[in-house]
């Protein structure tokens, strides 16, 4: 099984009065999306299903996301959990995927994203996920199953990182 962990997009600072939960992307995460929907098209692996955090960027990119992998819009689950989530709240959406989902991927935020990947893997693989930075690691066990040191990074990719 495959978890898609992606952290989302550059978010906008221009508003300084503006709830955290309300920023929306800013021209670099909307320019950003547009070269990942370009690289998820090329990919043979996609995620099924899409689970996010309910916060406005996050909304934004699970939308380059669902277009990317060409995920039906039926298949996105918005959980508010994942805002602000702790690694132990994180492994819990992880945990509750349902069974018949091959491959998930998880639009949240840092540092949780980063601080899931590293304790999926079991050691520090990433040092602090970028904006829109994609990682996909392999879980051989049921997501119910899924622990600490149970699963293998397989790819890393980000805007950065895609030639144009």
């Amino acid at each position: 099984m495959n978890l898609w962990i992606i952290r989302h997009a550059k978010s906008s600072w221009a508003n300084a009065g503006q709830a955290d939960f309300d920023r929306p992307l800013n021209d670099r995460g909307n320019k950003d999306g547009k070269r990942m929907i370009r690289w998820m098209r090329e990919q043979d692996e996609r995620p099924m299903r899409i689970v996010s955090s309910d916060a406005a960027r996050t909304r934004a990119t699970t939308e380059f996301v669902r277009k990317g992998f060409e995920i039906p819009k039926d298949q996105i689950q918005f959980d508010h959990r994942i805002y602000e989530a702790s690694l132990e709240t994180l492994l819990r959406v992880v945990r509750e995927v349902p069974m018949d989902c091959p491959s998930v991927a998880l639009v949240g935020h840092n540092p949780g994203s980063t601080e899931l990947i590293n304790a999926l893997v079991g050691q520090q693989v990433v040092d602090n996920l970028p904006t829109f930075g994609v990682a996909m690691l392999n879980v051989p066990r049921p997501w119910a199953d899924v622990t600490v040191g149970s699963a293998t990074l397989v790819a890393l990719h980000t805007p950065k990182s895609l030639s144009d």
